[in-house]
């Protein structure tokens, strides 16, 4: 059972993200400060602080959020859709995808990006490829299950294959949100057409 301090510590950690969520579409990550974040959600810049660090903290923590309830849905999606390599990357891509407008919207995820690729102590970097890490082995696990069903062949690796996947549909998602004009289905075409030339390859390589 949560205490009263603990839940009050959550309610105060909810409502900070919640401010600067909304501060940070409004304004843009530069043009948001602590002391601002602070006063919209009713606390002190010192608690803000403490609970978060900095605003690439509040980032983190918001991908770390949208992540966590990500995995649930990914999981619930690739078990109803076709045991098939294009087809389970492609709803993979998608769920994220839609996960990613729903929760985020894309003017947050171009700042976390920005704010990843210019950080260079790790703090940001490190634990944002982490969670990174806990995606793929969601599409390594869905191959290994494909393995052991007989739909691959033993010869393939689930981990390389899985980790190779999530990177393709990364780099396409990654486009997605820096682009206001790309929509799901763009990209998933995309994807389609990245796979089949791959395989196409591999078939003639094979041959």
């Amino acid at each position: 059972m949560v205490g009263l301090r603990e839940r009050q510590k959550e309610e105060r950690q909810a409502s900070i993200a919640l401010a600067a969520k909304a501060m940070f579409v409004e304004l843009g990550f530069e043009k948001t400060t602590i002391e601002g974040i602070a006063q919209a959600s009713g606390v002190s810049g010192v608690t803000v602080h403490n609970y978060y660090g900095t605003k690439s903290g509040i980032l983190l923590a918001l991908v770390a959020e949208n992540d966590r309830a990500l995995i649930a849905r990914l999981c619930d999606d690739l078990k109803s859709c076709p045991q098939d390599v294009t087809e389970v990357t492609l709803t993979f891509a998608k769920t994220i995808m839609e996960h990613a407008l729903m929760n985020l919207q894309k003017v947050i995820w171009r700042q976390v990006i920005a704010t990843v690729t210019a950080n260079s102590d790790n703090s940001i970097s490190k634990p944002y490829f982490d969670l990174d890490q806990e995606l793929a082995q969601v599409l390594v696990l869905q191959m290994s299950r494909m393995q052991d069903a007989g739909i691959l062949p033993k010869s393939i690796v689930p981990e390389h294959l899985g980790k190779a996947l999530f990177h393709l549909q990364n780099a396409r998602f990654i486009q997605f949100v820096c682009s206001d004009q790309l929509q799901i289905e763009d990209v998933l075409r995309r994807i389609r057409n990245d796979l089949g030339a791959l395989f196409a390859v591999q078939t003639v390589v094979s041959v």
